[in-house]
């Protein structure tokens, strides 16, 4: 997975404030000077709270625009209110707010504002909110084993407290896993993928990747799980008034393979993947039958009603004759 770009914010700017703060304790003991341990003990407390709020903002930046816009909101509130008690609190209750007080936190605000504004006309120059796209939402799964199943090596990770019906389900997704079309399958709930499985790394497919190893592809394929989940939530909502129902697929057909979300419930999701664009068919109708069976696992009804359906078989592993016909490259 990417490095985490916010990690190092709290070690950054302890650094970078705490050093100076040290460096005059060692002029103020070498001087033989008497210092203000109050003043000290607050310069060290701000530290540490800018370090605490850099942390969080690192944990919560998938949110962080809407954080910064309801911060926003409730401070304008609170400014509202301490301008009315400045301006009309002398004459209807013989009291008032300090100016000095009240200057500073109409400053404070000001600034927030300002910060807020550039931030979120970054982000919609640069197309939408990228820190939500580009955050994760939890630890990957890591706990890996590898399956063969005919002439091909399955690749298999979940988290580590995967239940029953999950189990259920990675063996469905397993099953339906081939070489020839379907080639990753990641199961999501509550914003987390819980597992995935694919057969990348199968020699057969090695003709696919040119820029890109397997281990990268499979952080993209997660990461746009995620993006994929994101969009499909605005897009349903902004359909609702449609009255169709909720959107259940989001099919992305890209030059060379096609990346597919199709929704088990509210919060559960499969995204797949081909590789070979002349596949896409094939692989869309095996996500669609894929998803009703792990619908099943969870005693609901078939969601899909789409014409074609694989075979019952699922999968089929088989080693692909050199012969055969091959794209230039995959998605």
């Amino acid at each position: 997975m990417d490095t985490d770009r916010f990690a190092r914010l709290p070690a950054v700017i302890a650094t970078l404030v705490l050093l100076p703060v040290l460096l005059e304790f060692l002029a103020w003991y070498i001087q033989g000077e008497d210092y203000d341990g109050a003043r000290a003990a607050t310069v060290v407390g701000v530290i540490v709270s800018l370090a605490g709020i850099a942390t969080v903002i690192g944990r919560l930046r998938a949110r962080l625009p809407a954080l910064m816009v309801t911060a926003l909101t409730v401070l304008a509130a609170g400014e509202a209110v301490l301008g009315f008690a400045a301006a009309f609190g002398p004459v209807l209750w013989r009291g008032g707010v300090p100016g000095e007080l009240h200057g500073l936190v109409t400053t404070g605000v000001s600034l927030f504002a300002v910060v807020t504004g550039v931030y979120l006309l970054v982000l919609y120059g640069r197309g939408l909110y990228l820190p939500y796209l580009e955050a994760g939402t939890g630890p990957p799964p890591t706990a890996t084993k590898r399956k063969v199943l005919g002439e091909s090596e399955i690749l298999i990770r979940t988290v580590p407290d995967a239940g029953p019906a999950v189990e259920k389900a990675l063996d469905s997704c397993v099953a339906m896993l081939d070489q020839d079309d379907l080639h990753f399958v990641a199961y999501y709930a509550g914003e987390r993928c819980c597992f995935y499985a694919d057969v990348l790394d199968d020699v057969d497919l090695a003709h696919f990747f040119h820029d890109t190893t397997q281990e990268e592809r499979r952080a993209l394929y997660l990461k746009a799980g995620n993006q994929l989940n994101w969009l499909t939530g605005r897009l349903d909502r902004q359909f609702r008034r449609l009255e169709g129902g909720a959107l259940i697929r989001t099919v992305l057909d890209v030059e060379r393979g096609g990346m597919y979300l199709y929704r088990v419930d509210r919060s559960r999701y499969l995204v797949g993947v081909t590789l070979d664009e002349r596949k896409t068919d094939v692989a869309d109708d095996k996500m669609a039958a894929l998803v009703d069976m792990i619908r099943g696992h969870f005693t609901l009804p078939p969601l899909n009603r789409r014409a074609h359906r694989p075979p019952p078989g699922g999968g089929r592993l088989r080693p692909v004759a050199e012969s055969e016909h091959r794209s230039a490259s995959g998605s």
